[in-house]
């Protein structure tokens, strides 16, 4: 139990942006954000983003980091300390993060193969017949997931500070220098100038009321809010961390991050593409037509990689935590558990997409099913959720002094957040989350 005593924690200020970041900043921003910035309006979907960030996530993330900073705890035992029986909010979040684990590490091992594949010449001319090849293959595919989570799992059994404070350290300065690389190397070409000005011009005759929910549920689901990674995140930083100024610092980066990528993929004139078929098929075609194609491929999904071992490590960490924690297991043992489960899943994940396709649930197949029932059901819940316990349910008092006393929220702005959390965070949500079902049943 000494080492429940001495849990470690982020060694100072930088290093816990950067971790954070780095849970926040994945997948989705490179291949959703560009797709939903074209088809709604450009410049004028990015203002309503922003909005959004600083009316939805920004509160949200300071809503989560508030948490595990005040009890220093795992995600159930941290809900609880603040309100008895409320730890069952905490257990939501981890099964959560589980589920979407055993589809997100198959794609993560995606990455892998193409930026091998890339680097080598091994696509081939048919993008579309290798991607689908790849993904329905029975081994090929597990392979590399499998070295995708064991990336995961020396991080993890490395503690806090020697191995996700080490490894955020190196990933992510890596992840920006590829980013700025490529986007230096867009906007040198006549294409990349133009996509400057087709991402940040606004159109605002494409703004619908579907526009309002698509920045909703991107500011929302692109800051891994709802699932514990940003409160375990929370529970490891600094006595006198300021909560406030690293959530800003964390939504600024993860907001650049996409700016950017929209930047680089519309210079590639793939902006209607989005998800996998964007970065396996769409890019990979673009850049075999380029100057030095295989080496531009080759660091586009090693910035793939990166994003996605930044997302993976933080929900990794977040159950490893709980049998650390609260079963009182090692580092290693809670590590090598999740580990074992996480592959159990993302092998039924990865073969749902070849030789088991045929099981369906809800027309899906397994990978489709936690996806979709992740992302639709459980992550606005939680949302929903955490807000209504931090705005209604946590002492008004307690949250007060956890905000103003080292969270740097001054008395001035902490009514601004607490309003926030208790009315507008709940309902806005709430309707993302009710057409998202509307949305999901419909297409049944």
């Amino acid at each position: 139990m000494s080492e429940v005593k001495n849990r470690g924690g982020f060694g100072g200020k930088l290093v816990a942006i950067l971790a954070a970041a780095g849970s926040a900043i994945g997948l989705g921003n490179i291949w959703r954000f560009p797709y939903i910035t074209s088809e709604n309006g450009g410049g004028a979907f990015i203002i309503i983003y922003l909005g959004c960030i600083l009316f939805l996530g920004l509160p949200l993330l300071i809503a989560e980091f508030s948490v595990g900073h005040n009890t220093k705890k795992n995600p159930i035992d941290a809900f609880a300390t603040i309100k008895r029986g409320w730890g069952w909010l905490g257990a939501l979040g981890l099964v959560s993060v589980f589920l979407i684990m055993g589809y997100y590490f198959v794609i993560s091992g995606w990455t892998l193969n193409y930026a091998y594949a890339s680097a080598t010449n091994g696509i081939g001319g048919d993008f579309g017949a290798f991607f689908k090849e790849f993904t329905s293959a029975t081994w090929a595919p597990l392979i590399c997931t499998y070295l995708f989570i064991v990336l995961n799992h020396i991080i993890i059994i490395g503690g806090v500070q020697g191995g996700i404070e080490k490894a955020s350290k190196v990933m992510m300065p890596l992840l920006f220098v590829i980013l700025i690389v490529l986007a230096i190397y867009s906007l040198w070409l006549p294409e990349g100038r133009e996509a400057l000005g087709n991402v940040f011009t606004p159109d605002f005759s494409k703004v619908t009321g579907k526009t309002f929910l698509d920045a909703m549920g991107q500011a929302f689901f692109t800051l891994s809010v709802g699932m514990g990674a940003m409160l375990i995140y929370g529970s490891y930083f600094q006595n006198g961390t300021k909560l406030s100024g690293t959530a800003i610092s964390v939504v600024s980066l993860d907001t650049l991050v996409a700016l950017t990528a929209a930047v680089i993929i519309f210079s590639a004139g793939v902006e209607n593409e989005s998800g996998p078929q964007l970065a396996f098929v769409a890019m990979p075609k673009v850049f075999s037509t380029m100057p030095l194609g295989n080496f531009w491929a080759t660091l586009f999904f090693l910035l793939l990689a990166l994003a996605a071992l930044s997302s993976t490590i933080s929900m990794h960490e977040a159950v490893t935590s709980y049998f650390v924690e609260k079963r009182g297991m090692s580092r290693s043992a809670g590590a090598t558990l999740v580990t074992i489960g996480a592959m159990a899943l993302a092998t039924v994940a990865s073969l749902s997409l070849g030789v088991w396709d045929g099981v369906r649930i809800a027309g899906m197949n397994i990978f489709s099913l936690l996806d979709n029932f992740t992302a639709i059901v459980m992550l606005p819940l939680l949302g929903i959720l955490t807000s209504i316990f931090v705005g209604w349910v946590w002492k008004k008092e307690d949250m007060r002094a956890e905000l103003t006393a080292e969270g740097g929220v001054d008395a001035t702005t902490y009514p601004v957040i607490r309003f926030l959390l208790r009315y507008v965070c709940p309902v806005l949500v709430s309707i993302v989350f009710i057409f998202g079902i509307i949305d999901f049943i419909s297409s049944l």
